[in-house]
């Protein structure tokens, strides 16, 4: 059996030797080779850390095992692995039994507006698509049957580096802004109520953005949720942010996405409640509006930043959906 530990820079390469085992190749990386995945691939790192690694093992059989070592471990804990002890029990009962992978959902982001002009993506050797999506010829002569091959190898290509895989739940609003200012904080802060911190400060001088969100439910029914935002949060995890229970009914597997909005309101107001996510008891405050949903789409005046799994993903536009049964994780 062949392993891959994938560790991020900070992250010291004899945390990995409690994993090593007579029955597997264990060899040390920073990253996932699509075309070459491992029997098991260990991530040795926080949310960021898995985040990257999931455009190459999204819906292939390479199950996950997240050992919590970042920042922030968020979704470490929403599969039950709460500390490198019990990753390392899962480790060894899924060599010994091979009976605990757990296949769950994953959220997707897909940017609808156009990338910078003269913006060229590559996705084969032979074919580009433009900054309109649209896919040139190729330079060589090729049959009809081959052509249509190559086309849509091309297209598919094209489609699947604007998709963008995350394992929580995706913010825009506050949430974004909060994000971005935790991401300035060092780690050991951000681990011990940093997020909390920074939601404050990014509160200070926030301005609700105005945006206009249809969701659609696994039935195809539509919610319109539209004007001046505070945040809204949409995600397959209840909690992020170490430990912010922003989404507590969300389940991993379900199939479906949870949603969270909440209109803007005074700021003040906003101090008297903000400490209710951390129990998930800001869903009774009467403005929050909270349902499920299979598809979102993210409309704004302005393009807005979207972040996720403490990453900045996109801006506005952007369509935000589920992809059922899309990883195989290993769970103690």
């Amino acid at each position: 059996m062949r392993a891959a530990a994938i560790l991020h820079s900070y992250i010291k390469a004899h945390v990995v030797e409690p994993f090593f085992d007579a029955r597997v190749n264990v060899f040390r990386g920073n990253t996932l080779e699509p075309n070459d995945l491992p029997d098991v691939a260990m991530v040795f790192g926080g949310d960021g850390s898995v985040h990257r690694v999931l455009p190459s093992l999204a819906y292939t059989r390479t199950p996950l095992l997240v050992v919590p070592s970042g920042s922030a471990n968020d979704f470490a804990r929403c599969i039950g692995i709460p500390n490198r002890g019990e990753a390392l029990r899962a480790w060894r009962r899924f060599l010994d039994y091979g009976d605990n992978v757990r296949t769950i959902d994953l959220g997707t982001v897909r940017p609808m507006a156009d990338p910078e002009p003269g913006a060229l993506e590559e996705v084969d050797s032979r074919t580009f698509a433009d900054a309109e999506g649209r896919i040139a010829r190729p330079e060589q002569k090729l049959g009809p049957a081959i052509m249509r091959q190559h086309l849509h190898h091309a297209e598919e290509s094209a489609e699947q580096q604007r998709m963008i895989y995350f394992t929580g739940i995706a913010g825009l609003g506050l949430d974004a802004e909060t994000n971005r200012e935790a991401n300035k904080l060092p780690g050991w802060l951000r681990r011990h109520g940093g997020y909390m911190l920074a939601a404050l400060w990014a509160l200070a001088g926030y301005r609700a953005p105005v945006v206009r969100l249809h969701s659609f439910d696994a039935r195809g029914q539509e919610t319109r949720l539209a004007g001046p935002v505070l945040f809204a949060a949409i995600g397959n995890a209840p909690e992020y942010g170490s430990g912010i229970r922003m989404l507590p009914q969300a389940q991993l597997a379900d199939g479906q996405l949870d949603l969270c909005f909440v209109p803007a309101m005074a700021k003040l107001r906003v101090l008297r409640h903000i400490h209710k996510i951390y129990s998930g008891t800001h869903l009774l405050v009467p403005e929050v509006r909270y349902l499920r949903t299979s598809q979102v789409f993210v409309e704004s005046d302005e393009p807005i930043p979207i972040y996720a799994d403490g990453e900045y993903l996109c801006q506005s536009p952007a369509e935000i959906a589920v992809a059922p049964k899309a990883l195989r994780v290993i769970v103690p």
